[in-house]
């Protein structure tokens, strides 16, 4: 088991700690009825989390705000990868509506619902999540259209009517009750002031406040071993409904949940703004909770955020802008569940207007304008930034937001401490992964992608990583999405980087085995370059390097694997090609070559050991979680003597570059010039 696993690595005192913490907190469980059945008088307490600014609403975001929420209103539910669902105004809270399992409503843990059947608990738990409700409320703000706001008053009476406190499925996960009570508080700030003929629904409201308080303390999802998103989104659930209800114990919860929220952030946040659990999906699901928290301490004038807690948020929106593209999509790198605080604009857009398979939850512009509002890094719409009165203008007033003037000149950019390094050429980059694994080799959200590579032109990916799939509906599926085969990387001997349990207690386990060297980043006489290795292949006597470089006067970059250690072995490169991309293949002197269709047209020559084979092959992308795509990939194979050399030339024509035949030239002769410079050996 992935506890054991990791307790044998902890010392005996840290041991007996987690031990007791545990045994503290099933002892809170078993109270937990009793608290919730005398629970003191708690009211309700207006907090202005929003302060909108709706003369600065772009026009194309109130119209989403209204389709979205004339949708919710007709009784049809859209989520990024399920689609459209038809669930009328009452729906069922309970079930999966994808596979129409029904889970009963009995009081069960989390491990009880995963059935391994073909269901996914994440559907209900993502209905239940009720975050369609402030999207109501704003249409009601926006418009004045009284229907908006008894929608959402009607919504939220059924859920609390059809979920006693701590029965049933969505009572299972602290995380999910803390997400929920979020978009409730939410809400009930964009309804404020409450009427006075909706004083007792308000009443039924707070309560329900104050059973999602007490259950997510009993049921914390905390460990002296490691912390991780769902811990943060516990913490920032519990310090917003500290601050939205007034009763006993109140402040003082508030004064202890914002010093966890500013303790999480030093642990779970590297010093390059990159969160700790190797996924850019979990980055914008950490960076939003963080923002959530900044912007209710700042609700709460007399406290402003502490200036560590702003600058290392500061540093995350700097994250995010490294690796997105001009339009404001992050790569796919680790797992991605499209978790959210707060619906984007960007996915009400997709839900609207999109076609599943064109959807992408990684595009998060907006997320990153209210970054460059907050702390004047990236760029992107100020949509959201207008719920909450920020402008162009208008910055966190303590935080440093001076870059580094060196950042702009250079091709390079890298993450030191997430092991992320961008390399730009032309119209081109190259996102090179030499990501450690997730908390410090503790973490669920990891896959096998070392020294992999997300390939962009014109800001449009043409090799990409394959996503994520699903976690618990399929287990086939789950492991393949994070296998190393998924990945723009090098397999030797069939073997994965870090080992993966193919059990179902096994589908957030993933091994330690591969360590990674820091990034190596410069310029050497051949042009800009990024190198790092890993040692996941250990166990063969065998360690794979790559360098990553971006080739003077040409449209090129060259991936060069390298191999050291001994004896014969088999190795595999697999290139995953974006969606809606074809390729040919074609046999060369001493080498491969691919072309990638589409504009612009991209291409490869593969050069190594002699025999080396190549193949297109069909594959699977998923850029939004319970959806996936027929795609292809490229798969090239071979074995080798080690040490050896694999080198890949990728090559695209801009406007003012090679005709399409001196194109194919242009690489034949690489391909050429790479096996006599001695392709075959390191």
């Amino acid at each position: 088991m992935r506890v054991i696993r990791i307790l044998k690595r902890e010392s005996p005192f840290l041991v007996a700690r987690e031990v007791w913490w545990r045994v503290r907190r099933e002892w809170n469980k078993s109270r937990l009825l009793g608290r919730l059945e005398h629970l003191r008088h708690v009211k309700f307490r207006a907090v202005p989390y929003y302060n909108p600014d709706l003369q600065t609403l772009s026009e194309e975001s109130l119209a989403l705000i209204v389709a979205f929420a004339d949708e919710i209103r007709a009784g049809r539910y859209p989520f990024l990868g399920y689609g459209t669902a038809e669930l009328g105004t009452r729906p069922k809270w309970n079930l999966d509506f994808l596979s129409g399992t029904e889970w009963p409503y009995v009081r069960c843990e989390c491990r009880e619902c995963i059935r391994h059947d073909g269901s996914d608990v994440k559907v209900p738990f993502e209905l239940s999540r009720l975050q369609f409700l402030p999207i109501l409320a704003k249409a009601h703000v926006l418009t004045g259209d009284e229907s908006y706001r008894d929608t959402a008053k009607e919504l939220l009476t059924h859920w609390i009517q059809s979920n006693p406190a701590s029965v049933g499925v969505n009572w299972t996960v602290a995380m999910e009750a803390a997400l929920r009570a979020m978009s409730i508080c939410f809400l009930l700030n964009l309804l404020s002031p409450l009427r006075p003929e909706e004083q007792p629904w308000l009443a039924t409201v707070t309560r329900s406040l104050a059973q999602h308080l007490l259950y997510i303390e009993a049921n914390i999802e905390f460990s002296h071993l490691l912390t991780s998103n769902h811990y943060l989104s516990d913490i920032v659930g519990l310090y917003c409904l500290s601050l939205f209800l007034d009763g006993e114990g109140m402040a003082a919860r508030r004064r202890e949940y914002r010093q966890r929220i500013e303790a999480e952030m030093a642990q779970q946040v590297y010093e390059d703004g990159g969160d700790y659990e190797a996924s850019t999906g979990y980055q914008v699901l950490v960076t939003q909770l963080f923002t959530t928290a900044l912007l209710l301490m700042r609700s709460e004038s007399s406290a402003p955020a502490a200036p560590a807690f702003a600058d290392r948020l500061k540093m995350m929106f700097q994250f995010l802008g490294t690796v997105a593209n001009t339009r404001g999509q992050l790569p796919h790198v680790g797992d991605c569940d499209d978790g959210r605080t707060e619906l984007l604009v960007d996915d009400l857009q997709q839900m609207i207007h999109c076609p599943v398979a064109e959807r992408n939850s990684q595009r998060v512009s907006r997320l990153l304008g209210l970054g460059q509002r907050l702390f004047g890094v990236g760029t992107g719409p100020g949509d959201h930034a207008a719920w909450h009165g920020f402008t162009d203008a208008t910055r966190i007033p303590f935080s440093d937001c001076r870059l580094d003037p060196s950042s702009a000149s250079s091709p390079i950019k890298v993450l030191p401490n997430s092991g992320i390094g961008v390399l730009k050429h032309g119209s081109a980059e190259l996102l090179f992964f030499a990501i450690p694994n997730g908390i410090l080799g503790k973490g669920s959200h990891t896959h096998n992608d070392k020294l992999s590579f997300v390939l962009r032109v014109g800001g449009q990916e043409v090799l990409c990583d394959s996503g994520t799939g699903c976690y618990t509906k399929d287990i086939a599926t789950r492991n393949r999405f994070r296998s190393t085969a998924a990945h723009n990387t090098l397999m030797i001997d069939g073997m994965e980087q870090n080992r993966i349990d193919a059990s179902p207690q096994g589908l957030f386990i993933l091994g330690n085995e591969a360590a990674v060297s820091s990034i190596e980043a410069g310029r050497e006489t051949q042009g800009w370059f990024l190198r790092a290795s890993h040692s996941g292949y250990r166990s063969l006597g065998v360690t794979h390097t790559r360098t990553v470089r971006a080739v003077h006067g040409e449209c090129a970059f060259i991936v060069e694997d390298q191999l050291r250690g001994d004896g014969v072995h088999d190795f595999e490169l697999n290139l995953q090609l974006a969606l809606n991309r074809n390729a040919q293949l074609a046999a060369a002197e001493n080498g491969i070559l691919c072309r990638i269709l589409g504009d612009p047209q991209v291409q490869l020559a593969i050069a190594g050991p002699a025999g080396l084979q190549g193949a297109i092959e069909p594959s699977l992308i998923s850029s939004t979680y319970g959806a996936t795509v027929p795609a292809i990939k490229v798969r090239i194979w071979g074995r080798a003597i080690v040490p050896a050399r694999i080198t890949t030339h990728i090559s695209w024509v801009d406007s003012n570059s090679l005709t399409r035949n001196q194109f194919k030239s242009a690489d034949e002769n690489r391909i050429s010039e790479a096996v006599a410079q001695g392709g075959s050996q390191a």
